[in-house]
Parts: structure tokens; C-alpha cells; sequence
């Protein structure tokens, strides 16, 4: 069994440690990686041959941002047959990243999936047509700087979304038929971001 003993497991020590300002990273193998998953209580991804680290805390605004959000993507891909829809607890591998696993706060899956498998028990989805991430302070420069340029590199992935919490802005990343990415900035309660089977309007997602 790896040893993961060295790392922490709770949000109390990461806080001791210095997480609010910034994702702690710990270097270690995938393998310490997925073990560390059974047991932390907080959120853990993996790149570059590190874990990084994040609060398992989410405010009020992020949570029902995210919960909102996740309703009107089952309300848009509800065909059972061919879509689910994943939460912030099921993480994504991107291979074409160095094997890096990701957990999005949300996802659309498209059927039938293609996980892949670390071990018996324990996989990551590899084909996504959706994810969406809902920005903190703590975590944006890394949503933006590390997480976006991989999640570009899904073969399968058609739409990322980010949203702000302290102000009204979503950004729409969308795939185009050549593979090039097209970037939409959405800033009022009255715009809508144009999906397969559907639209999300702003207005749905910040009520105050």
C-alpha cells in the first residue's frame, strides 16, 4: 500500500497549513494519489506528479450556484438514455495532460462512458461533452492557468463553463466543428448561453 501517511487528511490541518490562500500541493505517485482520495476530507486532484489540495468548505453562494446549475443541465440533457449528469464528487482524467484527474464542480456525460480504471473500484470519466467549474478566490488563477488549457485537450469535451460567485460573469468556452475554441463572456441577468437542447439563462443562476 503507499504510504500516505506524510500528507494530511482534514480541512483543520490544511488550514494550519495555509490553504486559503492557495491550493497546497504535495508531490507524490498517482498510486499515493488515489489512496489519499479514500481518506481525505477534502478536495484532491492530481497533475504534474503532485495532489493539490482545496477546501472541502464551500460558501452558500458557490454551493447554490453549483446545485442550481447542475438542475438545469438535467432539466436540458434529460434524456436518461444518453446523458448523466456527474457532481463535484466524480473526477475526470485527462490524459492527453500528463494523466492529470480533475474533479469539476459538474459534468454531462455522454453515453455509453469510457472511464478509465486505476484499479478495480476507483476511476476517473474520460469523455465529457460538458464541465463546469464555479471560481473562488483561492482557486481561480488555477481554474484559469492550469485546469482550462487541459480540459481543452478532452477529445470529447464541447462546453466548459466558469462562473463567478461575487459578481454576474459566466464564461462559455465552446468547440468548434475545426477544433479551434471560441470564448463568450456573459455579464447580465438577461443573457442566455446557447447549449444542445437548450439554453441557461443567467436570471436562473443569480437570483439576488
Amino acid at each position: 500500500m503507499p504510504d500516505i501517511a506524510k500528507l494530511p487528511t482534514t480541512n483543520q490541518e490544511l488550514l494550519e497549513l495555509g490553504v486559503r490562500e492557495a491550493p497546497l500541493r504535495f508531490e507524490a505517485s498517482e498510486a499515493e494519489y488515489w489512496a489519499l482520495l479514500q481518506q481525505a476530507a477534502y478536495k484532491a486532484e492530481y497533475a504534474n506528479g503532485e495532489i493539490v489540495a482545496t477546501m472541502g468548505y464551500e460558501n452558500a453562494l458557490h454551493s447554490f450556484i453549483a446545485t442550481r446549475l447542475t438542475y438545469l443541465l438535467q432539466t436540458i440533457f434529460s434524456d436518461l438514455t444518453a446523458y448523466r449528469i456527474g457532481n463535484s464528487n466524480r473526477p475526470v482524467c485527462i490524459e492527453a495532460c500528463n494523466n492529470a484527474i480533475f474533479i469539476p464542480d459538474g459534468s454531462v456525460l455522454q453515453l455509453p462512458l469510457d472511464p478509465y480504471e486505476f484499479q478495480p473500484g476507483m476511476d476517473a470519466e474520460r469523455t465529457p461533452l460538458l464541465l463546469f467549474e464555479v471560481l473562488s478566490p483561492s482557486t481561480r488563477i488555477r481554474d484559469f492557468g492550469e485546469k482550462l488549457p487541459c480540459y481543452k485537450q478532452i477529445p470529447s469535451l464541447q462546453h466548459i463553463i466558469y462562473l463567478e460567485t461575487d459578481n454576474v460573469k459566466v464564461f462559455h468556452f465552446h468547440r468548434r466543428e475545426d477544433g479551434l475554441w471560441l470564448e463568450g463572456i456573459y455579464t447580465d441577468k438577461s443573457d442566455q448561453i446557447a447549449l444542445p437542447y437548450g439554453t441557461i439563462a443567467l436570471g436562473e443562476l443569480y437570483l439576488d
